[in-house]
């Protein structure tokens, strides 16, 4: 066995007793580059979910990395100055309400140093200035081959009025490509990659989303009235305070962790084979 797949053996182990124990699947289906552990509240009159996250990126190539790249997906809804608007045409709406973007109140790495003045939007497809929907952030220290970089994030992210497979619509919600998110590191060698980097685009009209298998540790706080779906296992729900409760949901090897939230929803209950 190599010395690098030894390593990568021995920091899988580590990365995985902390976050990545098996609670849905019995065994991994993905190498599990990433990960995220989210901690957010949804606040339904201001069409915002907001809170913080912890999330590692595993660097499993050869290269030496000195910079990741975050998907920043809600802010293709932030002007009609966005690649995904000047391709498709239209704006976001006409009221503030209307609009959608995310933003990042912190950052910090996993020895607690503040990373805020080392991130920059990039447009890596078409040189929009006016587009945000891809953030470079650049590492104090280079991830060296089998490193893991952890990242603390405190962001707020604010859904779109025109649901484009994310948004609202009165007090139902479709949550999805929501938070910052990893893109994907390509060695050379690996699919169409020359050489080592990101493949990170930008959000385009028509594009479908690509992001490493991840594990999901989320937990989402609303209004009691409201019936939540996703594409995560129910752990547990706690009820907070008189008025609120929190779900706490954990989804392995999936690419985005997606949810709704709905106060008229009905929930249906049903057993096929071995599966409720």
């Amino acid at each position: 066995m190599s010395m690098k797949k030894l390593s990568f053996l021995v920091l899988s182990i580590i990365v995985g007793s902390i976050s990545s124990a098996q609670i849905v699947l019995e065994k991994p289906l993905t190498e599990r580059v990433t990960s995220y552990k989210m901690n957010v509240e949804l606040l339904p009159l201001e069409k915002v979910v907001k809170g913080d996250m912890r999330a590692y990126w595993i660097n499993i190539s050869d290269d030496i990395v000195s910079e990741v790249h975050l998907h920043m997906y809600l802010n293709a809804f932030r002007s009609n100055k966005s690649t995904f608007y000047k391709e498709g045409g239209g704006s976001p709406g006409s009221k503030e309400l209307d609009y959608g973007w995310v933003d990042i109140s912190a950052i910090s790495d996993g020895k607690g140093r503040d990373l805020y003045n080392m991130m920059s939007y990039i447009q890596p497809d078409d040189g929009n200035i006016h587009d945000m929907t891809v953030l470079k952030l650049d590492l104090i220290d280079p991830a060296s081959p089998g490193d893991t970089v952890w990242l603390d994030i405190y962001f707020t992210s604010k859904l779109p009025s025109a649901i484009r497979r994310t948004g609202f619509n009165n007090d139902f919600f479709f949550v999805a490509q929501w938070f910052p998110k990893f893109g994907v590191y390509e060695p050379a060698g690996m699919r169409y990659a020359t050489e080592g980097g990101w493949n990170c685009h930008q959000f385009h009209n028509h594009s479908e989303f690509y992001a490493n298998h991840s594990v999901y540790d989320v937990e989402i706080t609303l209004p009691q009235e409201y019936v939540v779906g996703s594409g995560g296992m129910l752990i547990r729900e706690e009820k907070v305070g008189d008025t609120h409760k929190k779900l706490v949901y954990r989804a392995e090897d999936i690419v985005d962790f997606a949810w709704t939230a709905w106060p008229a929803y009905l929930v249906a209950e049903d057993t096929w084979e071995d599966v409720s």
